[in-house]
């Protein structure tokens, strides 16, 4: 049976019991909310979830969507813009939303001749505020069976949506989750090593964290050389944590400890909110409903909220931005 390492990722992870001692239940509808956080569900809605109440609500959409299955690692955003890369085979379109207009346009990617495979698709996408420019990652076989043994690293210019590839390809399967520090892109892949990309030198190499091999999944950086980030401690069904990457020791801390975190969805990024030093990402409480997990990055406490809808609730999402 062909499956997409879309939906294979989300296989991977494992459900697990999630305790806290700081927990939040807003079901009172008198909280009210400071902002909206903005998220990309992987049907590719566009909606807002209350800060503090977990409200959800529609919030715009990305006009001329074909698939309603998403790779969340695909969305990337800045101050103006929301990014997506939708493969409906064997097209890769890329759709950019304006924020203040709400209007979406798109255009399906031409790779370059070196990326080759029976059904190529972009595995990563990640926005480079620096340079104006969008890192991306392309697999030569969506369906991953038999399994990818390369990836491309490539560049997409967000105005021509031409893709440009100087020759970096590295042994990755695909891509579940990056994350950009500098001119350092780093990609991981479950199970795998975690590859570093200089974007300027055109290499990629593997790295070591607490000398031994690593994968990270939604990761977010809070600051220069400092990432958040959920991994698996043991390799054990039932061991992911929270952890923190210092980039320049090549090292990281695991941040609960004596604690588990619940199921979340593998794909794409995590989200800091800087106002708040808060990483948050939706996760499973124990065998119940989904919330929204807020962990200080500060003070190493954190508190979960109920996520609330008038209909059903898609659970897989990632967090982009924030909006009043």
């Amino acid at each position: 049976m062909k499956l997409t390492y879309k939906t294979l990722a989300i296989s991977f992870a494992s459900l697990f019991l999630f305790s806290c001692s700081n927990d939040s239940n807003p079901k009172d509808e008198s909280v009210k909310d400071d902002f909206s956080f903005l998220a990309i569900t992987f049907a590719g809605k566009i909606n807002k979830i209350g800060n503090n109440s977990g409200k959800i609500t529609s919030y715009s959409e990305f006009e001329g969507l074909t698939s309603n299955t998403i790779n969340l690692n695909t969305v990337t955003s800045n101050t103006d813009k929301i990014f997506l890369v939708e493969y409906y085979a064997p097209s890769n379109k890329l759709f950019v939303f304006d924020k203040k207009t709400k209007k979406t346009i798109s255009k399906s990617l031409v790779f370059p001749s070196e990326v080759t495979g029976p059904n190529p698709s972009v595995s990563a996408l990640t926005w480079d505020d620096s340079k104006k420019v969008l890192h991306g990652i392309i697999v030569p076989n969506t369906y991953i069976t038999p399994v990818n043994s390369i990836s491309y690293y490539v560049k997409i210019n967000p105005d021509t949506f031409e893709v440009s590839y100087s020759g970096l390809s590295f042994d990755q399967t695909a891509s579940l989750s990056t994350f950009l520090n500098g001119n350092k892109l780093y990609s991981s892949y479950n199970n795998q090593d975690t590859y570093e990309i200089d974007t300027d030198n055109n290499t990629a190499k593997k790295i070591l964290l607490n000398n031994t091999k690593f994968s990270f999944l939604k990761a977010a950086v809070s600051s220069n050389n400092f990432v958040y980030c959920i991994t698996n401690k043991t390799g054990v069904v039932g061991s992911n944590t929270i952890v923190k990457i210092d980039l320049t020791k090549n090292n990281y801390e695991d941040l609960l400890p004596g604690d588990f975190l619940g199921y979340a969805h593998l794909n794409g990024p995590g989200y800091i909110d800087k106002n708040n030093n808060e990483y948050i990402c939706c996760v499973q409480k124990g065998s119940e409903a989904f919330v929204l997990f807020k962990f200080n990055i500060l003070t190493k406490t954190y508190k979960y909220f109920e996520l609330k809808s008038d209909t059903s609730i898609d659970i897989n999402f990632i967090i982009v931005d924030q909006i009043n």
